[in-house]
């Protein structure tokens, strides 16, 4: 019976494999399970496909491991046990028998079983030879028909595994581009998530942009040059996420956790910041009409707007921050980028190219970190204390004579309350 490198995986194919037994049904080890097995690629997670009732399956496995089940796909009948940070999948075989199940699969090298009561490699379609290759090949020339979001799988494997496309494929890929959002945009958008969670983001945009599926997805950019500019941006952006301490030596372990940390409960800010490259260029209006369009999370629509917002904003960026202090266009800049300052900075940076002036990003980056650590200097009074001060009501121009104080407060010009007053008389045309 086959098995993985660590004890929990034997153990899950062991239970699956006896409660088959014991049910008189037969099962197979299929799919992405089979497929990273023999990459090496090892795995807690099991695709499981049987003959017979999987939910009926999927409940005895969970009450063997003492763990809940759910529905991917009543319809499929397809179904997922969830063993701590591990899952089992139980799918329904499709057709008359494990063969024609594979048949129906999107690429060879995801087109391989194994049974779980023994026995070899089932591979009709040579995907074991595809994978030792380093090749991407369809199963049929209809596999677009049963599922268009294998449009996006396909530069997915390609860019995750390091395999080639092979031309077929890649022509058939072109000739359907269009047929993309036939798909749900929901998965479109996890397709692209997957994709750049492996890094080496400006090479899966070109592999897109190659495909013809950049253009579809974010039809907005469609202007001469878009794609160009993007992949070397996110080429550049890759380069500064791998040197995070040499680049940014005071705020890097901060950085650092920040990145790694999801932006909704799935997206993790790093992969965010890489899909907000995709969409920096085209305008604040165009970016949120993109990400509505993909149906991301609030959070990602918040950072895709910001960036392509502040995409015009230096905050110092190619003109230098006072050495003095923070200066006022810096603390604007963070202003301007919350809560999304450090990607803003990280995005600036790489947009600004081989002038990048390295200097100015770490200043940015050092007086954000300094604010997430220490807080923002906060004025010794609050709005009625200005309101006594100049005798105004609630209203605009109170709002605009107590951020012109915040702002001089927190560039470090005015130190002492008067100074601070003095700043919001200025603004409202006082002496």
């Amino acid at each position: 019976m086959p098995g993985t490198r660590t004890t929990g995986g034997e153990e899950m194919l062991r239970i699956v494999a006896a409660i088959l037994r014991e049910r008189g049904t037969q099962g197979w080890l299929v799919g992405g399970t089979v497929r990273d097995r023999e990459l090496g690629r090892y795995s807690l997670d099991l695709d499981v496909a049987v003959v017979g009732e999987t939910a009926a399956v999927a409940a005895d496995v969970g009450q063997a491991l003492g763990a809940p089940w759910f529905a991917l796909s009543e319809r499929h009948g397809a179904f997922r046990v969830v063993v701590d940070r591990a899952h089992i999948d139980v799918t329904a075989v499709r057709g008359e028998g494990i063969l024609a199940d594979l048949a129906l699969r999107d690429f060879t090298v995801n087109a391989m079983a194994i049974p779980l009561d023994g026995g070899g490699l089932i591979d009709p379609f040579g995907g074991l030879d595809d994978l030792r290759t380093g090749r991407l090949a369809a199963v049929s020339d209809h596999i677009f028909d049963d599922d268009p979001l294998r449009l996006m799988r396909a530069p997915r494997f390609a860019h995750v595994l390091g395999l080639r496309l092979d031309p077929l494929l890649a022509g058939a890929v072109r000739a359907h581009a269009s047929r993309l959002w036939r798909a749900a945009p929901e998965r479109i958008a996890t397709e692209m998530v997957l994709t750049l969670a492996a890094g080496a983001a400006g090479d899966a945009a070109r592999l897109w942009n190659d495909l013809g599926l950049l253009g579809v997805v974010f039809p907005e950019a469609a202007e001469d040059g878009y794609a160009v500019r993007t992949c070397a941006l996110l080429d550049r952006l890759e380069e500064i996420l791998a040197d995070l301490a040499g680049r940014f030596p005071d705020a890097a372990p901060l950085l650092e956790r920040r990145l790694a940390e999801p932006v909704d409960g799935a997206v993790s800010r790093g992969v965010a910041l890489r899909f907000a490259g995709l969409v920096r260029t085209v305008g604040p209006a165009q970016a949120l009409s993109a990400g509505r369009r993909l149906r991301v999370s609030s959070a990602l629509l918040s950072l895709l707007q910001t960036t392509a917002s502040m995409s015009g904003c230096t905050g110092g960026l190619g003109q230098g921050v006072r050495p003095a202090g923070p200066g006022r266009e810096a603390v604007l800049f963070l202003w301007d980028a919350a809560p999304w300052e450090p990607e803003v900075i990280l995005l600036a940076a790489a947009a600004a190219g081989a002038d990048d002036p390295v200097e100015a990003a770490e200043r940015l980056m050092t007086l954000w970190a300094e604010r997430a650590i220490s807080g923002v200097p906060r004025l010794p009074f609050d709005g009625v204390g200005l309101m006594k001060e100049l005798g105004l009501p609630p209203g605009r121009q109170l709002g605009k004579a107590l951020r012109a104080a915040q702002l001089v407060w927190e560039a470090g010009e005015a130190t002492t309350t008067e100074q601070a007053f003095s700043a919001a008389r200025e603004a409202l045309g006082g002496s």
